[in-house]
């Protein structure tokens, strides 16, 4: 937070009273001075400074004079400009976000000039637009699948069925040969079968068996499978899970989601290495993290990893992290990833009661 000096010769503008603390947008007044005077806390929040009305500074005092911020709210007072819904870019304190902007020219009572600038936060748009092409991505994707996965599956199940019928008569006349050749073939068609039930998971939403249930049950039918794999594969398994932790969703489906994640932290470690699992609530939220010490994932990889299909592992489907943020989306939370060039932390955010968990999807994005 900066700490802000007040200037002796603030004007006071009476003009326009009203109660801004009610509006659901930032407001200010900058004179031709360059006297930023701050009318709401959301203003003071806009800027980065300690939130009190009817602050009052000067403009280079809250913001470095080369930047585009400073640059723009010259630009207004001294232009005189009366925007009407512009779209601006805006970073304070590390955080990027788009704002709305609409600008009024007022004169004080002295007959001075200056600028009235109201601003509603957006978001940042960048981010909301990556999510939005990713969601229209799955979508299409999972159109496609649907009808690619029932017609693979059909002729699956009939192939199977024929299998089936075989393999008990080559049993039953002791062709020990051709009935490993049938099992080959039967775990073939399962291979596939699993792939196209992923599909299927891509392809619709799909109705939610809502339950209340210990997180740290769940985690604990997955451990033997994880630290059974881990240690095949030289590779030091952590668990921390708090117990009470009641969440409220669709068990399989969230039984699914870690062992997708734990699979495929396991799978980016080739020589050994350390998986990590935590899980804790926190504020009405459970965090779940899943942690691996592998090559990590390169900072321009990070907007791919979860589209469909795209996968960096030879035998890979593309179809896991998707079908983890499927699954994260459907439930209302939202799954992260980090990592600096050493180990990947992937963190899954899930309300912890259904009722919470209901956010519509607007043109809008580390276990």
């Amino acid at each position: 937070m900066k700490t802000l000096r007040k200037p002796h010769n603030v004007r006071r503008h009476s003009k326009h009273a009203f109660d801004a603390q009610l509006l659901n947008a930032g407001i200010f007044y900058l004179s031709k001075e360059q006297e930023l005077s701050v009318k709401n806390d959301m203003a003071s929040d806009l800027l980065g400074v300690p939130r009190g009305t009817n602050q009052a500074f000067l403009l280079s005092e809250a913001f470095d004079v080369n930047s585009e911020e400073y640059q723009f709210m010259v630009h207004v007072v001294e232009s005189e400009s009366e925007y009407r819904d512009a779209i601006v870019k805006w970073e304070v304190g590390g955080l990027v976000r788009h704002v709305l902007v609409d600008t009024f020219l007022d004169e004080d009572e002295d007959g001075a000039s200056g600028m009235y600038i109201v601003m509603k936060d957006m978001g940042n748009f960048a981010l909301l637009n990556q999510n939005t092409q990713r969601a229209e991505r799955i979508a299409t994707v999972g159109r496609l699948a649907a009808g690619i996965a029932h017609e693979i599956r059909n002729p699956l199940t009939t192939v199977k069925g024929f299998l089936q019928l075989l393999e008990q008569r080559l049993n039953s006349g002791m062709m020990d040969e051709e009935i490993r050749y049938v099992q080959v073939m039967m775990g073939e068609i399962e291979r596939v079968n699993a792939l196209v039930t992923e599909l299927l998971l891509l392809s619709k939403p799909h109705d939610m068996e809502w339950s209340t249930f210990d997180l740290h049950d769940v985690l604990r039918e997955i451990l033997p499978w994880a630290e059974a794999a881990a240690d095949g594969a030289g590779i030091q398994a952590e668990c921390h899970i708090a117990d009470g932790v009641l969440l409220q969703a669709d068990r399989n489906m969230i039984r699914q989601l870690l062992l997708h994640l734990v699979k495929n932290a396991i799978e980016a470690m080739d020589k050994g290495g350390k998986l990590r699992i935590e899980a804790r609530e926190l504020d009405g939220r459970v965090e779940i993290e899943i942690a691996d010490t592998g090559p990590g994932i390169p900072y321009y990889l990070f907007d791919r990893i979860f589209d469909v299909f795209y996968t960096t592992k030879e035998k890979g489907t593309g179809l896991g992290l998707a079908i983890c943020q499927r699954i994260v989306a459907d439930h209302g939370g939202q799954i992260r990833v980090s990592s600096k060039g050493f180990g990947t932390t992937f963190t899954v955010s899930l309300p912890l009661k259904r009722t919470s968990s209901v956010h519509p999807l607007v043109a809008r994005r580390s276990c």
